[in-house]
């Protein structure tokens, strides 16, 4: 027999409903500071599992499901992207891990359920000349939006913040005396990032064109970058500002925050940095995540090891 609540009544124990998955998000959200987007998408991906199952089996307990009714919904999203049919499979799973440690389901059918070989591609990134003629001081006398665009291509670049970051990011996380910014990363896990000497100048213009900008609009708000309207930038807003900044250099090809998340590590990599203190730098929970910047550059590595190797 399944192991449910005590104080449930016995009508509404283990059914397929969104409750169920509503006390699952609120779990994730209270207890594991999920972000909002993934709290979204998690939403998004047991939703479509709840109508598949309808279709196919009609109104059953979640722990009625078996590994054969996973499994076909997962053969049904052959048409997404691999990492798009892994994320649903990891919702999936993790979604029963908690009805099987609340007691909901006597055995959990999506523990042997698998993700699809994902294709192994490498982040893309930025050269050293693309990233010059993208990261550059706005003009003189410029306004507010064009000052702040020139200002955040910098700290992107500058942080390897992840847009998420950047846009919770206060001007009170600012340390100039020892140039540092408190980052607030996945499941709020605060870390410390060096913004550098070379962000301190622009910084502070910036801050006094933003300050002069609030007081004209006749707002008042904490974020370190505004929209057009004085409240805090979006993350959407992040991206259309790269798209728009790439295009008008004439890089032709795709670069996106992440991209300059991306190219931060490998810069830095590539000048000689620890691998595990690009990992802190990065927020990375584990050093596999971090490793992939080792495979970036071959011919880097194959010029390390050229000069290095005693047996090269």
């Amino acid at each position: 027999m399944p192991r449910a609540k005590a104080d449930e009544p016995a009508s509404h124990r283990n059914a397929l409903n969104p409750q169920r998955v509503g006390a699952f998000l609120d779990y994730l959200r209270v207890e594991r500071a999920v972000s909002p987007h993934t709290l979204t998408a998690y939403r998004n991906d047991l939703e479509g599992l709840t109508e598949f199952v309808d279709l196919r089996c009609g109104a059953v307990h979640w722990q009625a499901l078996k590994l054969a009714d996973l499994t076909a919904y997962v053969r049904q999203l052959s048409g997404l992207k691999p990492a798009s049919v892994a994320r649903k499979v990891s919702a999936i799973r993790r979604f029963y891990k908690y009805l099987d440690r609340e007691g909901f389901c006597d055995e959990n059918p999506a523990v042997y359920l698998e993700i699809p070989r994902q294709e192994n591609r490498l982040p893309g990134f930025l050269t050293i000349d693309d990233v010059l003629r993208l990261v550059k001081p706005a003009a003189a006398g410029a306004d507010y939006p064009t000052t702040r665009d020139a200002m955040l291509l910098r700290w992107f670049y500058s942080t390897g913040m992840r847009v998420g970051e950047v846009e919770k990011c206060a001007v009170t996380d600012l340390d100039f005396a020892q140039l540092l910014v408190r980052v607030a990363g996945k499941g709020n896990k605060e870390r410390v990032v060096p913004f550098g000497e070379n962000c301190r100048d622009p910084l502070k213009h910036y801050l006094a064109q933003r300050e002069a900008f609030l007081l004209e609009k006749g707002r008042a708000t904490g974020a370190l970058f505004l929209n057009t309207r004085g409240a805090p930038l979006s993350a959407r807003g992040m991206r259309t500002i790269v798209t728009k900044s790439v295009e008008a250099v004439g890089i032709n090809y795709p670069v996106s925050p992440h991209t300059l998340r991306h190219t931060f590590a490998t810069h830095l990599l590539e000048s000689g940095a620890d691998i595990r203190a690009i990992q802190e730098l990065l927020g990375h929970s584990t050093l596999s995540t971090t490793q992939k910047y080792t495979h970036l550059n071959a011919d880097y590595l194959m010029r390390i090891y050229d000069e290095c190797h005693p047996r090269a």
